[in-house]
């Protein structure tokens, strides 16, 4: 397939475009700055300019959309609300008008409302699925609920398919963070979720793939948590009276991503534990 992907030259771009390559698919790489890791062709275009953008996307079958302010805190909330939501508008809107058929986008963890909330919230449940309440607290995550929103939208019109993938923190380890893994405290606010950003690639390259879905928002996690302390020693310390609505593992994701494998296929390989000498 020929696949348009915003943010290329970022660093989830670059993983996901590689996957991509490594797989058949001829990869377009639209950024405003040159994308580095090898490409099939690489287009300049604004998510802010939307005649640049239908450009960019001429004679694509999908687009997958990562560009994005990455984080609340970068730029004013305003400017993170024009790039990421209208921007986001920008290419669902393009890519209907170049015929593109399908529509990756990602959407986060946040949507939910825990990795940068301004008050303490709880969960409803866990493990957390797909049916939980999303209700952040700042211009980040409503700005990704609003793209999963967006999308069900061009869908239910008839315009595109569309998969959201609400990824957890996308982690390798140069990235560090690995003081974390033994302080509860300190990943708690992100309810200890991540996903290797391998798994993640791969995650966007099935969304691609995929010949069935006509909507969806999916969570990808890692099977594991980020710690090193039992999964269940972390509730009864943060959150003891949440109920369980299944059996977690030792160290189990509080997140299932049950729904990913029954309509991608998708199941994750990687663990922090392959890479970290404890």
């Amino acid at each position: 397939m020929r696949i348009a992907v915003t943010g290329s030259s970022g660093w989830v771009g670059s993983f996901v475009t590689k996957e991509l390559l490594a797989h058949g698919h001829e990869v377009i790489g639209i950024d405003i700055r040159p994308t580095e890791s090898g490409v099939t062709e690489f287009r300049e275009a604004d998510l802010l300019d939307i005649s640049s953008l239908e450009r960019a996307f001429e004679d694509c079958e999908v687009v997958v959309h990562l560009a994005a302010v990455p984080d609340p805190g970068i730029v004013s909330p305003e400017e993170l609300f024009k790039v990421n939501v209208l921007g986001s508008m920008h290419v669902l809107e393009a890519a209907t008008r170049a015929g593109v058929k399908k529509f990756v986008g990602a959407s986060s963890d946040d949507a939910i409302g825990f990795s940068f909330r301004v008050t303490r919230i709880m969960p409803d449940y866990f493990p957390i699925d797909e049916k939980h309440r999303a209700e952040p607290q700042e211009e980040y995550g409503v700005g990704k609920v609003l793209l999963e929103e967006m999308c069900r939208s061009y869908t239910s019109r008839g315009a595109l398919d569309t998969i959201v993938l609400r990824t957890c923190y996308v982690w390798d380890l140069s990235l560090g963070g690995t003081e974390r893994l033994s302080k509860p405290e300190a990943a708690e606010s992100m309810l200890w979720l991540y996903v290797h950003v391998l798994d993640a690639a791969r995650a966007y390259r099935l969304a691609c793939e995929n010949t069935t879905v006509r909507n969806a928002t999916l969570w990808i996690a890692a099977r594991d948590a980020f710690s090193l302390i039992p999964t269940k020693d972390r509730l009864s310390l943060f959150y003891p009276d949440v109920p369980l609505r299944s059996e977690l593992a030792e160290f189990g994701s509080l997140v299932t991503g049950e729904l990913a494998n029954e309509l991608l296929g998708f199941g994750p390989e990687y663990s922090w534990r392959d890479f970290v000498n404890k």
